[in-house]
């Protein structure tokens, strides 16, 4: 199935949680199939996949992004005449 757009899990966790976090999103890249906080996302396509991990207070607050290519059409496609390729995200 062609995915496109962007998917977003966000939740907070530990300082001490983070390490086996990173990890563990590594090994589930291997299986094509990202699972947190009780969502899936296949990652068949993806053009890019971040983690962030920001600080609030003694706690962490993780976001993990997969971003797809964009529905062809859309501005920013290569199609679409977008000049310099920015999708308009700061991250």
């Amino acid at each position: 199935m062609t995915q496109y757009g962007k998917r977003t899990v966000q939740f907070p966790i530990t300082l001490e949680e983070a390490p086996a976090l990173v990890r563990r999103i590594g090994e589930q890249m291997a299986s094509g199939v990202i699972s947190l906080e009780g969502r899936s996302i296949e990652i068949d396509g993806y053009e890019s996949i971040g983690i962030s991990l920001k600080r609030t207070g003694d706690k962490l607050r993780a976001r993990v992004k997969v971003k797809f290519p964009k529905r062809p059409g859309e501005a920013g496609d290569p199609d679409g005449g977008d000049p310099d390729g920015s999708d308009g995200d700061d991250d």
